[in-house]
């Protein structure tokens, strides 16, 4: 059973509910087609694990299914009933509004938190890579023997020593830029979901 025959047997079988109970809950169903389908499973296979519709509109509806078994459907006005695309815009609407006040409190969590912690983390990786300039020691010894004709024994173990410290630098600071990196890479990707409004809930 796909999608639309699963939806459409649910909407057939949850007629005896009230217009907005019965509204919030095919949105429900059809969302875990949305979230299934978005993980890489098939429609059937989805359809399967949520059970046969009338088995569902059964426990959803108790007494209101044997009486609705009993009735005479004949007489049920067609437009009563929404269809399942006439559902769509108010739940479209709602999640629109949930994007919108997500939006707005990401702003604020942004502006507020993340972006000063988000700057201060990526200053230290420029601290360490300034520091690792060290490495650049022995160049400024040799420019001062070529140009001033001026070299102590300390100044050559001095730059040898900072030659050392500042390539112990680098290495720090390409592992740090490497896992900022990830780090502001995944933050702005949750961003860009939750604008979206695909974070499950």
């Amino acid at each position: 059973m796909n999608r639309q025959k699963f939806m459409q047997d649910m909407e057939k079988y949850l007629r005896p509910m009230d217009r907005i109970e019965r509204a919030e809950l095919l949105a429900d169903y059809d969302q875990h087609f949305v979230l299934g389908l978005r993980e890489g499973r098939s429609e059937e296979d989805i359809a399967r694990e949520l059970g046969r519709p009338e088995e569902i509109a059964r426990e959803a509806l108790g007494d209101r299914y044997n009486a609705h078994e009993t009735s005479d459907t004949s007489g049920v006005d067609p437009f009563d009933v929404p269809t399942f695309r006439e559902m769509q815009p108010p739940s479209s609407r709602n999640r629109a509004t949930r994007n919108f006040f997500a939006a707005v409190g990401l702003i604020f969590l942004n502006l507020m938190l993340m972006i000063p912690i988000g700057l201060s983390l990526w200053s230290v990786w420029l601290t360490l890579a300034g520091l690792s300039l060290l490495v650049l020691a022995p160049v400024a010894a040799a420019v001062d023997y070529l140009f001033l004709g001026h070299l102590e024994k300390a100044e050559i173990f001095i730059s040898i020593g900072l030659f050392g410290i500042g390539i112990l630098f680098a290495i720090a600071s390409k592992s740090v830029f490497r896992a900022f990196k990830v780090i502001t890479l995944q933050y702005i990707r949750w961003n860009a979901r939750v604008m979206r409004g695909d974070v499950s809930e």
